[in-house]
């Protein structure tokens, strides 16, 4: 079997970096874009603090990021001279930055704690940056071809709708060393808008690749689209926990989009086979985040209670949204077409509570009065009695349903300040109801 041109790259990488440090007789590290070490040479003359860290944790502190943030490394496309940050005890260093037009691809640093390196050293560094953008140049778009094909496949994997269709792609996927037959999966869904020159594919394989850095125990693979796709494959032995995976997808995206976006979780493990429905169910605890129904950074779909019944009953209106309107309760849509945002926010947070007047009062900063008045106002526009345990039934799942519809806007699951928008009959498009689809689809 052949090398993987990744291996094959690194290989090229480390000699090149070799040669250097050899040539200049001082220490080269290699970074990528965030200054995360890719290659190093072996020791040569003095160190300081910033490289054995490095080193030794595989990445650079938040302060040394910062402060070569503020000299223009981000920026820099000429080679220049870092200053000594004496009170981090880092040394000054000629910084070559690995870049091409549309792609910056890492620093090249030699560290010179006099800063003597001769103008004949400093083009032999700028010559072997050349190299080296060459080398990872050809090596990411090797990576891109191969993520491309990686992606498809998993896009068929949760495409597919029957056991001969799962049967059909699990073969694939086991050639490709992606999964075996039984193999678990867990699958994570979120959407972000990152700026920036990457592809969704460039960027989709930087998280996957950093996911696999910082989570070893299991094979990581990743869908670019809306929704972003993330899933993580187990082997069906080792009896995988899935409960430290949400800070792990967390913190990566944050890395690669620079965002906290919410995102939607399928759960525990479930087996490769059940792909399809697992990122059914993440899609659907995504598009509980994205009305506020839920808190935190990640949805669980396995903790969502009775919003998983409903958010199923809305997906099955994914291609008649319109139609979703004429299940919200009529007294709950003349309230929205009244302009009355008070009065459903107060029936919100009364069903809320469980029909507690008193922590309803209180909860909205009213008089009792107040709130009475409100809620002969309310029922007098619903129709019905709000003492009715029906009723009520009916009035909570209406709201619930016009948070889908996009007729009220519902605050992290929780009876807060709730909010309108204006919707003429026959207004509602829809962007507003469809929940997110498979990455690719139309819509």
């Amino acid at each position: 079997m052949s090398r993987p041109a990744s291996a094959d790259a690194a290989a090229r990488v480390q000699l090149v970096i070799d040669v250097l440090a050899r040539a200049v007789n001082r220490a080269v590290l290699l970074d990528d874009a965030s200054l995360t070490p890719i290659s190093y040479s072996r020791q040569l003359g003095v160190l300081d603090d910033v490289r054995t860290y490095s080193v030794l944790q595989r990445g650079t502190s938040a302060e040394i990021k910062a402060a070569l943030a503020a000299m223009g490394i981000g920026t820099a496309t000429e080679a220049f001279w870092t200053p000594a940050v004496p009170e981090k005890n880092m040394m000054p260093r000629f910084c070559v930055p690995i870049c091409s037009p549309g792609d910056r691809f890492g620093y090249l640093w030699v560290l010179d704690p006099d800063m003597s390196l001769s103008e004949q050293g400093q083009r032999l560094a700028c010559q072997t940056g050349k190299e080296l953008e060459i080398i990872l140049d050809r090596r990411n778009a090797s990576l891109r071809a191969a993520e491309s094909v990686s992606q498809a496949l998993v896009g068929r994997l949760l495409a597919c709708d029957t056991a001969e269709a799962v049967d059909d792609v699990l073969p694939e996927l086991q050639e490709m060393g992606i999964a075996q037959p039984d193999s678990l999966v867990s699958v994570f869904a979120f959407t972000a808008d990152p700026a920036g020159p990457r592809s969704p594919v460039e960027r989709t394989m930087a998280l996957r690749l950093r996911l696999a850095t910082t989570s070893t125990a299991h094979n990581w693979l990743t869908l670019a689209g809306r929704p972003t796709v993330i899933l993580a494959v187990s082997k069906s032995n080792t009896r995988a926990a899935a409960a430290h995976l949400p800070a792990a997808v967390v913190q990566a995206i944050e890395h690669c989009y620079g965002q906290r976006p919410g995102i939607g979780w399928s759960g525990s493990f479930s087996p490769i086979s059940e792909a399809a429905q697992a990122f059914q169910h993440a899609r659907l605890a995504l598009s509980l985040t994205q009305i506020g129904a839920t808190d935190g950074d990640v949805a669980d779909w396995t903790a969502l209670g009775s919003w998983r019944a409903l958010a199923l009953l809305v997906d099955s209106y994914a291609d008649r949204p319109a139609d979703l309107v004429h299940l919200i309760h009529p007294g709950i849509v003349d309230l929205v077409g009244k302009g009355r945002d008070d009065l459903i926010h107060t029936l919100d947070v009364y069903l809320a509570l469980g029909g507690d007047a008193r922590k309803t009062a209180e909860t909205l900063h009213l008089h009792r009065s107040t709130l009475y008045y409100r809620l002969d106002k309310i029922t007098e526009a619903v129709g019905g009695d709000l003492g009715d345990g029906g009723a009520r039934f009916e009035l909570m799942l209406g709201i619930r349903l016009a948070y889908f519809a996009g007729l009220y806007a519902h605050s992290a699951g929780s009876p807060r300040s709730g909010a309108f928008r204006q919707l003429s009959e026959g207004a509602l498009d829809g962007s507003d109801a469809r929940l997110m689809r498979l990455p690719g689809e139309a819509g």
